[in-house]
């Protein structure tokens, strides 16, 4: 996952106006999306991952809760397909 800084220097307090404010606020929300999405999202199912789960997006990981087998969505050969590399 993308490391976010923990403080933001937004510089020469002095004259800073709402404008500028607003657009420092919306640059950190956006960073901040950009960060929180860019790591998968992981499932718990008791099947391998499924084909149709098109709905997932590439890189999305998939723990078969039966077989411990360990899933990542990685292709779409298909507009209702996906496939799935077997990572352990």
């Amino acid at each position: 996952m993308a490391k976010i800084p923990e403080y933001y220097n937004v510089g020469d307090r002095s004259n800073l106006t709402v404008e500028r404010l607003l657009r420092i606020l919306e640059d950190l929300y956006r960073d901040l999306a950009i960060a929180v999405n860019r790591k998968p999202d992981v499932y718990f199912t008791a099947a391998d991952g499924l084909t149709n789960a098109t709905y997932l997006s590439n890189g999305d990981l998939n723990v078969n809760t039966s077989t411990q087998k360990v899933e990542m969505l990685t292709s779409r050969p298909t507009s209702n397909t996906v496939g799935w590399t077997t990572l352990s």
